[in-house]
């Protein structure tokens, strides 16, 4: 349900266009959306904090198509986004999903 319920707030978020990620969940989720369009130098097994750096690295480059709106707001939703240094086995399944597009 926990995985479920952060892919759908990102999804909407992007749709929307509104709001912030508001936890390691929607971030882990996000980040696998990124780096299932570019390539962000790590995977579901970084921890928060060295995943946030490998994000960071990744938005310098990653310049979505102007008409690309999601991507474009991806970036922001990702750049403005502190994670806490939690981590469980939720955060690397949301990646996966994330990046795959598949539910684990």
């Amino acid at each position: 349900m926990v995985l479920m319920l952060a892919a759908s707030s990102v999804e909407k978020k992007l749709e929307m266009q509104a709001s912030i990620i508001v936890g390691n969940y929607e971030f882990y989720y996000a980040a696998g959306k990124l780096a299932s369009q570019y390539s962000i130098g790590a995977d579901e097994t970084t921890q928060p904090m060295e995943l946030k750096e490998a994000v960071e690295k990744a938005l310098e480059q990653y310049n979505p198509p102007t008409d690309d709106k999601k991507g474009t707001y991806l970036k922001k939703l990702l750049d403005r986004y502190r994670p806490s240094e939690a981590y469980d086995e939720q955060m690397r399944d949301l990646f996966i999903w994330g990046k795959t597009g598949k539910e684990p």
